[in-house]
């Protein structure tokens, strides 16, 4: 008798590692053309683990080495100006990601660095866009439900804690409904008539949310859920959070040092001007853990950190220019 699959879905960050697996999830409703499909391995390579940029990988542990990441998302912040010329608060033309991909690799895209994140998220300003495409597309099938279920989870922590205007999405139409499902609202192209030829594999789909949407709706769905936010309490520096962020997924510290890449006395060093940072702000969170005896407490210190930020994603994402 078969033995049957039993999944061990997980979601964490895209490394570098993964990009070869990644980009061959790439699909046709990109609408790229063979210099720019060439392009992407170098530009991600240049790309991942800039600010502006949240991507997560869905990853089954019992497949196989190099069949293991089952889907793949990730987002781009937009800022204001980049939204009114492309006109997505109104109907734009297919292919945005495209269109993203080849402003990056030609300057007319701008990838916004820290503070100015800092100052649109501080203005209630945040704009982002996001992809997601997985390896398979059935959603009839159980296991492809649960890719889903796993990517939702993914979307909530990866795109919670920004103070967002509008959040938009481009997948394929054959995608379109599973992000429907999580409460994206469906929105027309422009020049949506050209796209009829297209399968559904092929063809792009174009939704978004908006906090005047939001406020009017109740709270259930993902996207529901991601616009609920909070001013920060500690606004940790772009290092902390980065830290912070990556700790989230229990690297060990060898792993963190290499991602970040900084030196064992680095790590420390980040960690505790976490621990003064919150201690500055809030003297009492720690309680009987407090102290200087970091080889004894920092550990317990650490899990209470990681708890709280995973309660408060707001503390993971930059905030400038505001009270």
């Amino acid at each position: 008798m078969r033995t049957p699959h039993i999944a061990r879905l997980r979601f964490r960050p895209t490394q570098p590692a993964d990009l070869t697996e990644c980009l061959a999830l790439s699909p046709e409703c990109l609408g790229l053309d063979d210099g720019l499909r060439r392009a992407l391995p170098g530009l991600w390579q240049r790309i991942l683990g800039l600010p502006s940029i949240i991507t997560t990988v869905m990853e089954d542990l019992a497949m196989p080495t190099g069949q293991r990441i089952q889907g793949w998302g990730y987002s781009f912040a937009l800022a204001d100006e980049w939204v009114r010329q492309e006109q997505l608060d109104d109907r734009p033309s297919a292919f945005v990601i495209r269109r993203i991909y080849a402003g990056i690799l030609d300057g007319s895209f701008k990838l916004m660095d820290d503070a100015e994140l800092g100052h649109a998220n501080a203005q209630g300003r945040y704009n982002y866009i996001h992809f997601y495409s997985q390896r398979r597309k059935d959603l009839n099938d159980p296991y492809v439900q649960s890719v889903f279920n796993i990517a939702n989870e993914a979307f909530r922590t990866a795109a919670s804690g920004y103070n967002v205007r509008a959040m938009y999405f481009e997948t394929s139409a054959q995608d379109a409904p599973a992000i429907v499902a999580a409460g994206f609202h469906r929105r027309l192209y422009a020049d949506e008539s050209s796209l009829e030829h297209l399968s559904e594999e092929a063809r792009p789909a174009f939704l978004s949310m908006t906090r005047e949407e939001v406020r009017a709706s109740l709270p259930g769905t993902s996207v529901r859920h991601v616009f609920d936010h909070h001013p920060p309490l500690f606004r940790f520096s772009y290092s902390q959070r980065r830290l912070l962020w990556l700790a989230l997924f229990d690297d060990s510290d060898a792993h963190l040092t290499e991602r970040l890449e900084i030196s064992v006395h680095g790590l420390k060093k980040l960690w505790r001007g976490i621990y003064e940072r919150i201690e500055d702000r809030m003297p009492e969170f720690f309680g009987d853990t407090g102290g200087s005896d970091e080889g004894k407490r920092g550990p317990e210190k650490r899990r209470q950190v990681l708890a709280y930020v995973r309660q408060r994603p707001e503390e993971l994402r930059p905030w400038s220019g505001a009270d």
